[in-house]
């Protein structure tokens, strides 16, 4: 059962600490990597035309503002609000304004929070400001969900959180390539759910130079909104590390002492801090602690201007002017169409995901590197391959008489007792032959586990039970290969743990030949996967073709599997590394297939004695 060793959005984490620049880098490099694969964002999608539309501006005292919309994905809008300085000097900084779950969105004004507020004084102190709406929000409120999750949008890495990130990544875009802007003084700043929006952002753009993430980053709390949980992003991580993602980019912590980063002083700034310390950049990251509730207040909102001031205007300034916010009705920004509906824009997602995976098939070795270093290094995040599960219970069987290290081979199966029969004969017919057999049942008590209820966004924070099969079968590979009486592994895959085994194998150390039952999966279709293998980003990945992707020139038998799309994409693989003899697809299942084996093993030693 699950007992109490399952994450979740509220526990206590420790901040890391990172003994040289040198290991803090490969670090963030791996958290990098994660927030891009869980968001679905790996690779990158095209970045289409904005087709940026503009409202004539209404021009204030000291700025000018236009509502604009931005198409950041063919049929899908963001909406904003552009806010120019008047009488300053070009080219100007700009900065980036994610709102936060507030009320009233982007147009929140009030005592705790002024989204137009803080816009204007920005734009008055001479930075262009895009303040823009997170989905669901304003103008779409009607039009589009901001919260939605469902087990087929997490493989395909398909949800808020992704397309918050890209539309952020598209208002990025939009500002700098407004003539008048300065790339080079780039700011970022949000509150609450904004602010999480600005840590993310900052984390994975180095075109931001300067952010300011408020009453956010916290040891204790990741954020209550599906829209910062995406499956996989917290799998060992939490925000302050991923909050330290922008070092040495001058950073400033806002905390409060009525909500989650009520301990920032002690306990979250010390260990960005210490970030900071091995780029010898401590004056690069600032804390300014309040006492009030969660917030963006004038008080708040001072400690910004004068950090954002300093970095990029070079100059000391604080003070907040009075400003006078338009009528919403003036803010308020016209769609060309409606959004795509969620359904649709998933399908469109999904296509041009496949899309991705189709485009990169390797042909020849070079681009088998690359595709390795895109989706290789996705299904490797996907899989955690990078976590060692403890406890993996084997059963090893070895030849009567032994004078020398041999070959050894794992036999993968599921509880049921007729695998576990088969499994167990066709182990001893290995042995028989001289080989040191194991048997492998994966986290059999998976199949009676579920994830407790009352724990939010269980895959932003812990594996699925097919995620924990396929890591027991990468670490007893692993676990094998260290035995100095092993020269190589065999990996063999029964009925439903072929597909562990495949994957597995793929995500572990080298295995000489792989055989795995495939029978009841078919790329073609999500289906299988929901049922009988959910792991998020699995499909986005590129499911058993980046696996066969990795094996290869490695030996691989799929047994019965019909899907002609994968024997296609294998065979085109193997041949095209020169390797088509490795490759083999048979009618027959994992066991028949390897009791032949295993049957001409024994006429051949046979052969030998005679």
């Amino acid at each position: 059962m699950w007992g109490q060793s399952y994450r979740h959005l509220d526990q206590e984490h420790t901040p890391k600490s990172y003994a040289n620049l040198e290991e803090w880098l490969g670090r963030a490099e791996e958290l990098r990597q994660r927030i891009l694969i869980s968001s679905g964002l790996w690779p990158l999608p095209s970045r289409t035309p904005l087709n940026a539309s503009l409202s004539e501006p209404l021009i204030r005292k000291g700025y000018t503002v236009q509502n604009v919309s931005l198409e950041t994905y063919p049929g899908f809008h963001l909406v904003g609000n552009l806010y120019r300085p008047l009488g300053k000097p070009r080219p100007h900084p700009a900065i980036l304004s994610p709102h936060g779950h507030w009320k009233n969105g982007r147009f929140e004004d009030s005592p705790l929070s002024s989204v137009p507020g803080r816009a204007i004084n920005f734009a008055r102190r001479g930075s262009i400001v895009f303040s823009y709406s997170m989905i669901g929000y304003n103008e779409t409120k009607d039009l589009f969900p901001h919260r939605f999750e469902e087990p087929d949008y997490e493989l395909w890495g398909f949800g808020p959180l992704g397309l918050q990130l890209w539309n952020s990544l598209r208002a990025l875009d939009f500002l700098i390539s407004l003539p008048e802007v300065d790339s080079d003084r780039i700011g970022l700043t949000g509150a609450s759910g904004g602010g999480t929006q600005t840590f993310l952002l900052a984390a994975v753009d180095q075109r931001v130079r300067v952010a300011a993430p408020v009453n956010m980053i916290s040891a204790h709390f990741q954020g209550g909104c599906i829209c910062e949980n995406a499956p996989l992003l917290r799998l060992g991580a939490n925000n302050v590390e991923i909050g330290a993602l922008m070092a040495p980019r001058p950073l400033m912590l806002i905390s409060t002492s009525g909500d989650w980063s009520a301990r920032t002083p002690a306990i979250e700034f010390p260990a960005i801090q210490a970030v900071y310390r091995l780029f010898d950049a401590e004056d690069h990251v600032a804390n300014a602690h309040f006492q009030y509730e969660h917030n963006y207040n004038q008080d708040s909102r001072e400690a910004v201007y004068g950090w954002f001031s300093r970095w990029l205007h070079g100059r000391e300034s604080s003070k907040e002017e009075p400003f006078e916010v338009e009528p919403e009705a003036d803010l308020w920004a016209s769609l060309p169409s409606p959004p795509l509906p969620l359904a649709e824009l998933f399908a469109n997602f999904a296509l041009k995901a496949k899309g991705q995976i189709e485009l990169h098939r390797p042909s020849g070795w070079s681009e088998l590197s690359r595709y390795r270093k895109t989706f290789g290094t996705a299904l490797r995040h996907a899989l955690q391959a990078s976590v060692d599960p403890a406890d993996v219970k084997m059963r090893a069987l070895a030849p009567e008489s032994r004078n020398q290290a041999t070959r050894a081979v794992l036999v993968v199966h599921p509880r049921d007792e007729t695998s576990t029969a088969e499994a167990k004969n066709l182990a001893e017919s290995y042995r028989d032959q001289g080989w040191l057999a194991f048997l492998l049942n994966p986290y059999p008590e998976g199949d009676e586990c579920s994830p407790p209820e009352a724990v939010k966004y269980w895959t932003t924070y812990n594996p699925t039970v097919a995620s924990l099969r396929i890591a027991q079968v990468r670490q007893a590979l692993k676990d094998i290969l260290r035995r100095a009486d092993v020269l190589s592994v065999d990996l063999v895959g029964i009925g439903e743990a072929g597909a562990w085994a495949l994957l597995g194998g793929a995500t572990g150390p080298k295995v000489r030949r792989t055989l795995a039952d495939l029978k009841r999966f078919s790329t073609a279709s999500d289906d299988p996967f929901l049922k009988n293998l959910f792991v998020p980003l699995l499909r986005r990945a590129g499911d058993f073709r980046t696996a066969a992707a990795m094996l290869v020139p490695t030996g691989l038998t799929l047994c019965g599997s019909a899907d002609d799309s994968l024997k296609q994409w294998c065979e085109e693989v193997y041949e095209s590394v020169g390797a088509a003899d490795m490759l083999r697809f048979e009618n027959d299942s994992a066991v028949k297939v390897a009791g032949a084996f295993t049957q001409a093993l024994a006429v051949k030693r046979k052969g030998k004695v005679l």
